[in-house]
């Protein structure tokens, strides 16, 4: 802080579809996307977005990130594992601690 950076601590989640399709990610699109608007309008949410391939012939393989608020790394794990993608096991995630220090907009 005394750089005057943000220092806001914050989660990022990189969520990744199982190597056998992408047909449960698909099944359950609807309601991750529905969980995560409602993580907006409390605050919860950041940032979120599919991660897509480099090479613009290359289909998008059901990966994605998300960058959201918790007060601890449980709460986060509970946010993580209340996603309808997860709780289905239409994709699994890795979740990383991150802190926020700047933001320009």
């Amino acid at each position: 802080r005394s750089h005057k950076l943000l220092c806001q601590p914050m989660f990022v989640m990189t969520t990744v579809a199982p190597a056998d399709g992408m047909g449960a990610v698909l099944e359950h699109l609807a309601p991750h996307l529905e969980y995560w608007a409602e993580m907006e309008r409390q605050k919860v949410l950041f940032a979120a977005g599919p991660q897509m391939p480099g090479d613009a012939s290359s289909s998008w393989s059901g990966t994605g990130m998300v960058i959201f608020r918790a007060p601890s790394l449980a709460a986060a794990r509970a946010i993580a594992d209340a996603d309808p993608m997860h709780k289905a096991g239409a994709r699994t995630y890795v979740l990383q601690p991150w802190l926020l220090n700047h933001l320009v907009i």
